[in-house]
C-alpha cells in the first residue's frame, strides 16, 4: 500500500512539473474591435493586403459561464480519474486528444519518463496513458485560474508552490468543454 502511494505521489510530480508547460498566467485582454492590416507580399507595383481578424474573447457574460462550465467539468473529471473509469473519461476528450496520446510514438516517448522506467511501465495505449500516467496526476487538481485563448479554447492552471501549471487544455466542441490537445 505505501508503495501504491509512493508511485501515485512521484507519478503526480513528475507529471505536473514535466509535461505541464509552466508558463506566466496573463491577464485576458478585451476584444480588439478594429481588424489589423498584415501586409503579406510587398513587391515593386502593387500590395497584396490580407486582414486579419483576432480571436474574439469571450464577453462577461460567457466568461463567468465558462469558468462556471470549467469548474463542474473539473470536478467530475477528478471522480472519474479517482474511480478509475477509463471509459467515462475517455468521452470527455476530444479526437485530437484521443489520436495525440494514441500515437505509438508519443506513447513511446512519455514511457521514458524516469519513473515510468523505474516501475517498467511501458504505455501501448491510451488506456495505459490513463491508468499509469492520469490516474496519478490528475484525480485532485484543483482549478485556479483559467486563460482564454479564443472562444472555443481555453487552459485551466492550479497554483504548485505559487507557480501556475497547465492542468487542462480544454476546447468547445458542440457547445461542450472537452479536454483537448493544440
Amino acid at each position: 500500500m505505501k508503495n501504491i502511494f509512493l508511485l501515485n505521489t512521484v507519478i503526480l510530480s513528475v507529471f505536473l512539473f514535466s509535461c505541464a508547460t509552466q508558463e506566466p498566467v496573463k491577464e485576458v485582454s478585451p476584444p480588439v474591435k478594429e481588424p489589423t492590416v498584415e501586409i503579406q507580399n510587398k513587391q515593386v507595383n502593387s500590395e497584396k493586403i490580407v486582414e486579419k481578424t483576432p480571436p474574439q474573447a469571450l464577453n462577461d457574460i460567457e466568461l463567468k459561464k465558462a469558468e462556471t462550465d470549467i469548474a463542474v467539468l473539473i470536478e467530475k473529471l477528478n471522480k472519474i480519474i479517482a474511480s478509475k473509469k477509463y471509459e467515462n473519461w475517455k468521452l470527455n476528450l476530444s479526437d485530437d486528444y484521443i489520436k495525440y496520446y494514441s500515437d505509438p510514438e508519443v506513447l513511446k516517448d512519455k514511457s521514458q519518463s524516469p519513473l515510468l522506467v523505474k516501475y517498467g511501465i511501458v504505455l501501448r495505449s491510451l488506456e495505459d496513458y490513463f491508468n499509469y500516467v492520469v490516474v496519478g496526476s490528475r484525480q485532485n487538481v484543483k482549478l485556479d485560474e483559467i486563460k482564454v485563448i479564443d472562444r472555443d479554447r481555453i487552459k485551466a492552471y492550479m497554483y504548485v508552490k505559487g507557480t501556475p501549471v497547465i492542468i487542462y487544455e480544454l476546447v468547445r466542441i458542440d457547445n461542450e468543454w472537452k479536454i483537448g490537445k493544440f
